[in-house]
């Protein structure tokens, strides 16, 4: 029996890319063997045997990731031999080269093996190149992220034929704060231990609706998030809070929100990003994501993403704004049709601090986040204008 589907040998120097690819996979139910998500168990082995152990013998594959800083590393070296003792014991394409740097000849591999270019994919592309690897060799994956299409599109959630957790969905649908709030505190009271991935997914995304529909409790959740989801089993704490990702980018019917984001409390939920323990929810959220990615200013990040707001402005009565370009778009736009809120900046003068806080606003991105720069002469206290019928709006793909 394999402990993992995948093992990812690697060199600490390409240490990034392979963990957000790690990431993803965990995120879709992989078993996976990445050094940081063993450190308890990795402590205190003879991590020469061990290593040996995992390359050889206790994966389906591994994924070399070959550059010259693998080729160079001892540990690099230990677990290729182990990998192609297994290979060579097998006679088995177990060993999925994936290459930084092309050129790099690594002893043992033919030169006609096949490869995948990582110059020309990215982490998530890998990862969900390697799930497909898997499925083919027959693998099913029933990881904590394998949503059925009925919690995706709640709208066909079965409420009717699931008893108590089905009262409470109703409950929270109600729109009632007086009937919400008890449902609420009847979700938390729950035995999350006999709850499915799919009840605490589609809990999460109502949870989260009721929060942005001003329901105390619900807020409250969302405010002490971490705290409130220490006392759950993790797998269900992480997809309660998918849930609550789906649901800001993703309506009843599963389809894409587009500008019309419910991101009222995405703010609460970014503040997750970079705890290690959610990292599969940021995976999979922006696996989510990934074909929309054109249409957002930002996705949530497990190293959380600056939008880098650059204004040109036309020295004027008022000042006027010439150029407004986010990540290097432009969103100043003369179709007059604003996302959101943003026609209040239309009509009247603004200064930074109050155009951080719409974009904050808009696009549920922490303040924290958001870095704006004015051209020189300029003072974050300077109230600005836009031109006569110009409007601030993300660019259509």
């Amino acid at each position: 029996m394999n402990k993992y589907h995948i093992a990812l040998s690697f060199a600490g120097e390409d240490r990034e890319y392979v963990e957000e690819v790690a990431n993803h996979l965990r995120a879709s139910g992989v078993d996976v063997f990445y050094d940081l998500f063993e450190e308890e168990d990795l402590w205190g082995k003879n991590l020469y045997e061990h290593l040996t152990s995992v390359y050889r013998d206790q994966a389906l594959f591994t994924v070399m990731f070959v550059s010259q800083f693998y080729v160079e590393k001892l540990w690099g070296n230990l677990e290729r031999k182990s990998a192609q003792a297994r290979a060579f014991r097998e006679s088995s394409e177990y060993i999925l080269p994936a290459m930084f740097d092309t050129y790099v000849e690594v002893p043992g591999m033919l030169e006609t093996t096949g490869y995948i270019d990582l110059n020309k994919k990215t982490p998530g592309k890998l990862a969900e190149l390697i799930v497909r690897k898997l499925t083919k060799s027959g693998v099913t994956l029933e990881g904590q992220n394998a949503y059925s299409e009925n919690v995706k599109a709640d709208v066909d959630y079965p409420v009717k034929a699931k008893g108590k957790i089905g009262r409470i969905i109703e409950k929270l649908k109600s729109y009632n704060w007086y009937t919400q709030s008890p449902a609420i505190s009847d979700i938390m009271s729950l035995d999350w231990s006999k709850l499915s991935s799919d009840d605490a997914f589609v809990l999460g995304r109502n949870i989260y609706q009721c929060a942005c529909g001003g329901e105390n409790r619900a807020k409250e959740i969302l405010d002490n998030l971490r705290k409130e989801l220490a006392s759950l089993p993790e797998e269900r704490a992480i997809d309660l809070v998918n849930g609550m990702f789906f649901e800001v980018y993703f309506n009843s019917e599963g389809e894409f929100r587009g500008s019309d984001l419910k991101s009222r409390k995405l703010p609460n939920l970014l503040k997750i990003q970079n705890v290690k323990k959610f990292s599969p929810s940021i995976s999979f959220i922006r696996r989510a994501l990934e074909p929309y990615k054109a249409e957002l200013p930002f996705r949530p990040n497990t190293q959380p993403e600056t939008l880098q707001i650059k204004i040109k402005v036309k020295k004027a009565d008022p000042p006027t704004v010439r150029a407004m370009t986010a990540n290097g778009f432009d969103i100043l736009s003369s179709d007059e049709d604003p996302s959101g809120s943003f026609w209040k900046l239309s009509y009247k003068g603004f200064t930074l601090k109050t155009l951080k806080k719409q974009l904050s606003s808009e696009w549920g991105i922490p303040d924290k986040q958001i870095d704006i720069s004015v051209t020189k002469g300029f003072s974050e206290d300077d109230e600005l204008r836009l031109p006569e019928g110009h409007c601030i709006k993300w660019p259509s793909p």
